[in-house]
């Protein structure tokens, strides 16, 4: 396998070809773009890599070489320490995070001292759905503070400093400027070609693609093809009609509008979140970039239109005082929520939104390609590749998507949200949560229940589990183990020892609070040490 053509550019096109050079710079690569389809730009949100064995966008940017921060002033770009979520356990509920990182615990016994948060809840049910994570993530001292960590500090000067030893961390920036950063910079070898081109024809065999007629007269051969054509899937999809295994029935939306905000006081404006907000017929995302806010609005044309979904994205800009909210370019973008019966067939891959989506909610768009990627030069580096090898990537492929596609589900899954007929159709879906259920989507149900299994039946709390933040702050609690008037436990022990874990955790977050008081806004620190020159 020596010569390999992606057609598609785009996030997914030139994060295959940055990685495909870096990883075989012996490899003859073509990536084949279209002139005529727009870029967006609106903005792209990552998360950190976990403990359950994913990759975050450090690890890959680590891969392909691209080290340090200087990176993020072409591409627009901050940090993130965190995703928000407003209003979707009930309208007006408020607000929880999803940090980054693992929870930091005080001694190793973390199932035990998880338990206790929720025995905390049950003697206090007044307790907030933010205090799961603001007492257990030290970032979340950063985002009540509007502070940012000195990122650029290596781990061995980082002292006894608890919140800047220990929150996680990932990025913020135009996903177009990325590609085009990628390209200008990490995709010069001689070993590559870029064509700007439309594909024409697509031509199979029984070796699968006999070879791409592009408009320009060009035929082209490759020993691979990857589809990186976005949703419309050119190759996967048109040319070898794989069948699309839709998330519809668990994840409810299939549109978005989207537009760029510009800052009014950016020193208030850009924080270290991206923040999502449940609305009448959906969500509304905000993700501070250095220049400007991107925002969209994600909803289903089966309970409103798109012309009505424009009115109402406007009306909630407004009240999020985006006073300027009308006057604004917004652009309609489709989507389909799932991925492919098969990722690789014959001599064809797909990668990016060609290969599966699980919408934005999670920021898991540019997760799934990376993700897919390492899985791809894993599957690469045997050389030749066998039917077997193309059976195991679809294998991995679908098992890390339905991972994503499982924690973006038990969102709605859990709102009591039931203001609208979109909220109260979501509360009414059949999701996988029986252990002896059978379902058609078996690698989604069998993820599903497991989180289900694991947080609601058993109790088995995992360390840097996503589940536990989501749960706590969509108020879903154990019903069963915690529970000490079920159990017949002396009640007065219980509540004492409970109140040492309330006093401890209080004594915490007044220490993470004072640690950070001196400690730049992300603003500031993105204007001394990313954007100087801007």
């Amino acid at each position: 396998m020596k010569n390999i053509t992606i057609v598609g550019g785009g996030s997914a096109g030139w994060m295959t070809a940055t990685t495909l050079l870096n990883q075989f710079p012996d490899k003859k690569i073509t990536l084949v773009e279209s002139p005529n389809v727009p870029n967006i730009g609106v903005g792209e949100s990552t998360v950190a890599g976990d403990q359950s064995g994913f990759s975050g966008i450090v690890d890959w940017l680590k891969l392909v070489g691209i080290n340090g921060f200087d990176w993020m002033s072409h591409c627009d770009g901050i940090h993130k320490l965190s995703i928000g979520y407003e209003n979707w356990y009930r309208k007006d509920s408020g607000i929880f995070h999803f940090p980054f990182g693992p929870e930091y615990l005080q001694h190793n016994n973390y199932e035990f001292q998880l338990n206790d948060w929720h025995l905390k809840k049950i003697f206090y049910p007044e307790t907030s759905v933010s205090d799961y994570a603001e007492c257990f993530y030290p970032g979340i001292a950063l985002i009540n503070q509007n502070k940012a960590i000195h990122y650029d500090t290596p781990i061995w000067q980082k002292g006894d400093n608890e919140v800047q030893q220990r929150s996680g961390w990932s990025f913020q920036f135009d996903a177009t400027k990325f590609g085009f950063y990628l390209r200008d910079y990490y995709c010069q070898s001689d070993n590559f070609t870029h064509i700007q081109a439309e594909v024409e024809e697509t031509p199979l065999d029984d070796n699968g693609l006999k070879h791409l007629v592009l408009d320009n007269g060009q035929k082209l051969e490759a020993d691979l093809f990857i589809d990186c054509t976005g949703f419309k899937s050119l190759l996967l999809t048109k040319a070898f009609g794989v069948e699309f295994n839709s998330m519809e029935k668990f994840i409810p939306n299939n549109y978005a509008w989207a537009t760029k905000i510009p800052y009014k006081d950016p020193e208030t404006q850009i924080v270290n979140y991206t923040m999502c907000s449940a609305i009448e017929n959906g969500w509304i995302w905000e993700i501070p970039l250095w220049s400007r806010m991107g925002s969209g609005y994600v909803f289903s044309d089966k309970f409103i239109s798109t012309d009505a979904a424009l009115r109402e994205f406007k009306y909630n800009l407004i009240k999020k005082g985006y006073e300027n909210a009308k006057e604004l370019d917004y652009h309609l973008i489709p989507m389909r929520c799932g991925i492919q019966e098969k990722l690789w067939v014959k001599n064809t891959c797909a990668i990016g939104l060609a290969a599966g989506f699980a919408e934005p909610l999670q920021s898991t768009g540019l997760q799934t390609i990376y993700q897919f990627l390492f899985n791809l030069i894993r599957t690469m580096s045997r050389d030749h590749i066998s039917e077997w090898d193309r059976r195991e990537f679809n294998s991995k492929c679908h098992d890390d998507f339905y991972a994503f596609a499982s924690t973006v589900a038990l969102l709605y899954a859990l709102s009591h949200r039931d203001d609208t007929e979109y909220w109260r159709d979501i509360q009414n879906r059949d999701y996988p949560t029986d252990i002896f259920s059978q379902q058609n989507e078996p690698g989604f149900a069998k993820y599903f229940r497991q989180m289900y299994i694991e947080k609601n039946f058993n109790t088995e709390f995992r360390k840097g589990n996503a589940v536990h933040a989501l749960s706590a702050g969509m108020n879903w609690n154990p019903i069963y183990k915690l529970n000490p008037l079920l159990k017949g436990n002396d009640i007065e022990k219980t509540k004492q020892w409970v109140e040492v874990f309330v006093k401890q955790t209080e004594e915490r977050k007044k220490k993470w609070a004072e640690e950070i008081k001196d400690f730049p806004s992300p603003y500031q620190y993105s204007k001394d040490n990313i954007h100087k020159n801007t």
